[in-house]
């Protein structure tokens, strides 16, 4: 059925072979009671559960610890499923039968190729345990033998050696260029099916000169690309003129957003207001962001105070700045989830969600694949005031002068440092909104540019009013 799709997918990763037989296969549908459809057979044929491409956003579960789990759908029908497919507490799977209560009858589903479902195999809450929806992405309704061939495929591409992301929305001619260079798709939808075609990964490849692979969720404004090496895939990212960002490097590129090395520690908010006040002044704007009212009716519907930190924020960041680096929600499009987050912006490359709750110092992240997880990333306070220099620094109307420092080592920051000598901090606090960060605030020239380190990328910024004074500090610390 996908036998001859899967082995493609395979070789563009590792060669271990599967160690599933047909006789292993015929003892497993002994212990369910039915047949499993051909396409989940092949898959379990051709791919070890150990292969590198299950290392990624799914783990294809052990034929050995398939079985089944009954929810409820809407109020009088029991559905029966199979997953497996697992990320963390969620599951992938595919029905085999549904019980109606109302009217006492047992329907079997087309177990040649049956419909796909996701719901959670490992609950928390109560919500939870009642949740089952065959309409969410990656599972928008799509029969088994289309879900695996798109799911693998986006599976193997994070699984190059090799990954570079870009952001779908802002590349120019992005599905006209894509047409042009990774023609190829696993899964092919005959014509007289496109109207109806149901699509939840999108997945492209290409075979000479090299190898590369290219996947994306429906949804997400993110693209994954995948090769053997970053020389391949820098010359594929030149030849579509993306703009990207490494999510995986072979050569020491700085990689994208890697987690922390270890969760903040909780610690008392400070406010930032006057880092904030000092960057409006040192940009020229007059730092009225959010009035009074608005405030205060966001913290209404919300059900309690916003963090100090995000209210100062939203009060001096005019809305016009909202959307010049990342994109910040609104006040008025604020809402809790059901886990109490607030997710108030969006990373510039759709790649990660960021969150606050009431009543916390934290900041959490989280990815924005469909699967991710909300995580404590840092402290608020700290990651506000470097959030809001990149708004003012990233405006094309301000004309402020942005560049890294090249050839930058943490150690030119130290006491004696390169860079040390010539840094301050910023109303006496920016060293202290750091603690729990992964960047830092610092001033220059007597506040005629700003200094941005980031711990993670291991790279330093520097912003400054004109060229003018770009030129007396690179002068000043022989930058190049």
């Amino acid at each position: 059925m996908i036998s001859e799709e899967l082995k493609k997918i395979k070789s563009f990763g590792s060669s271990m072979e599967s160690s599933v037989t047909p006789e292993d296969i015929a003892d497993k549908e002994k212990e369910l009671g039915f047949t499993l459809p051909q396409a989940l057979q092949e898959l379990y044929l051709t791919f070890h559960p150990d292969d590198p491409a299950f290392t990624e956003k799914g783990n294809l579960i052990p034929l050995e610890e398939l079985k089944i789990y009954k929810r409820v759908y809407w109020t009088d029908t029991i559905i029966t499923i199979l997953p497996f497919c697992r990320h963390e507490r969620y599951g992938y799977g595919f029905e085999v039968s549904r019980y109606h209560k109302s009217k006492d009858t047992m329907g079997s589903n087309d177990l040649e190729d049956p419909q796909m479902w996701g719901f959670y195999v490992l609950p928390e809450t109560r919500g939870e345990e009642k949740h089952l929806e065959g309409h969410e992405v990656p599972c928008n309704q799509s029969k088994l033998s289309q879900w695996i061939m798109e799911w693998l495929g986006y599976q193997q591409t994070l699984a190059q050696p090799s990954v570079a992301a870009v952001n779908k929305d802002k590349a120019e001619n992005y599905w006209k260029k894509m047409r042009e260079h990774l023609p190829d798709t696993f899964y092919h939808v005959p014509l007289e099916q496109l109207s109806s075609h149901r699509t939840n990964f999108s997945v492209n490849f290409v075979e000479e000169p090299f190898r590369f692979l290219c996947g994306s969720i429906l949804y997400s404004g993110t693209a994954y690309f995948g090769g053997r090496s970053d020389k391949e895939l820098e010359q594929l990212m030149k030849q579509m003129g993306f703009k990207y960002v490494w999510m995986k490097s072979q050569d020491g590129h700085p990689v994208f957003n890697s987690a922390p090395p270890q969760p903040p520690q909780e610690r008392e908010l400070k406010s930032i207001a006057p880092v904030l006040q000092f960057l409006c002044k040192f940009a020229g704007i007059e730092g009225k962001g959010a009035k009074e009212e608005s405030i205060r009716r966001a913290e209404v519907r919300l059900g309690g105070s916003l963090p100090l930190p995000l209210e100062e924020f939203y009060r001096c960041l005019p809305s016009r700045f909202y959307c010049s680096y990342n994109t910040i929600r609104p006040l008025s499009s604020l809402k809790q989830t059901k886990d109490g987050k607030m997710n108030f912006l969006t990373e510039n490359q759709a790649m990660y969600h960021w969150a606050a709750r009431l009543n916390s110092p934290f900041l959490y992240r989280r990815a924005n694949d469909g699967a991710g997880q909300w995580n404590a990333y840092g402290i608020l306070d700290g990651f506000l005031v470097a959030e809001f220099v990149w708004a003012l620094a990233c405006d094309e109307k301000l004309n402020l002068i942005l560049w890294e420092v090249p050839d930058f080592e943490p150690s030119m920051l130290s006491e004696g440092g390169k860079l040390s000598l010539y840094l301050s901090s910023i109303a006496g606090i920016t060293d202290q909104i750091a603690i729990g960060n992964t960047r830092r605030l610092y001033q220059a020239m007597d506040g005629q540019a700003v200094g941005l380190y980031d711990s993670e990328e291991g790279t330093f910024w520097f912003v400054a009013k004109d060229e003018a004074v770009q030129e007396r500090l690179e002068t000043m610390i022989d930058i190049f």
